[in-house]
């Protein structure tokens, strides 16, 4: 990711080979720690586990490799913003729908993409979604505009990069959300119905529980840098 990100590099246990990078990014709210990990999948070998100290689980065993590599880049970030707190992860499994188990007293999130991973991490029971994206061309970009958009946000983000981010959003809402929830809502659940300059507004367009209304809002931090969108959001009450 390009480096005019407000970031702070930090050091790597483990260099060379597989993980290029880790920096934390300013996350606008002193209780978070964000932080986005630089990663080469095609450097990615098993062996990486062992060497980042995490364990190979046998969900992994049919994965692809750059599957085990976007797992594995993850839980790197998560140790890393856990860190910037002054918490130790040791380990963080996945229950079987690939929700993460935090340890108790911690909240976080998760992302992957190819060669980049973020995680967003607070003390506390918190709603947390983080997620990060390459902004996609040709028909990929229009697969996301026509699948996650409705008419009115496709005409208010026009540009490839604001799809993206309004795709981007909606995913950190349901990350944030659907541990509590543990039920399905699509991406026509919520609308981007604000952009500014470095925040978006996300707002329900159901009601998906007593204290999830429709007409709820929720700010949506965004970063963006060259062909990569990054996005965050708390959803707490």
């Amino acid at each position: 990711m390009a480096r005019d990100l407000s970031r702070t590099e930090l050091p790597l246990s483990v260099r060379g080979g597989f993980l290029r990078g880790l920096a934390r990014i300013e996350a606008s709210d002193p209780t978070l720690s964000l932080v986005l990990a630089e990663v080469d999948p095609d450097r990615f070998e098993d062996a990486e586990f062992s060497a980042h100290g995490f364990a190979h689980h046998g969900r992994l065993d049919r994965a692809v490799t750059r599957r085990r590599a976007g797992w594995l880049s993850g839980r790197i970030a998560a140790r890393a913003a856990c860190a910037e707190i002054g918490l130790e992860l040791v380990e963080l499994s996945a229950d079987e729908e690939g929700v993460p188990l935090w340890p108790s007293g911690v909240s976080g999130s998760i992302s992957h993409t190819d060669g980049l991973a973020s995680a967003l991490v607070a003390c506390g029971a918190r709603r947390l979604g983080v997620d990060v994206e390459h902004v996609p061309d040709g028909p990929r970009l229009a697969a996301l505009r026509s699948a996650t958009l409705s008419a009115p946000e496709r005409h208010r983000l026009a540009e490839p990069w604001q799809a993206t981010l309004g795709f981007s959003a909606k995913e950190c809402l349901y990350k944030a959300l659907y541990p509590e929830l543990r039920s399905f809502f699509g991406f026509d659940a919520a609308e981007v119905t604000e952009l500014g300059g470095d925040t978006a507004i996300l707002t329900l367009t159901v009601e998906l529980s007593a204290d999830l209304r429709s007409g709820r809002a929720f700010r949506v931090n965004f970063r963006r840098s060259g062909d990569t969108v990054l996005t965050w959001l708390c959803a707490d009450p």
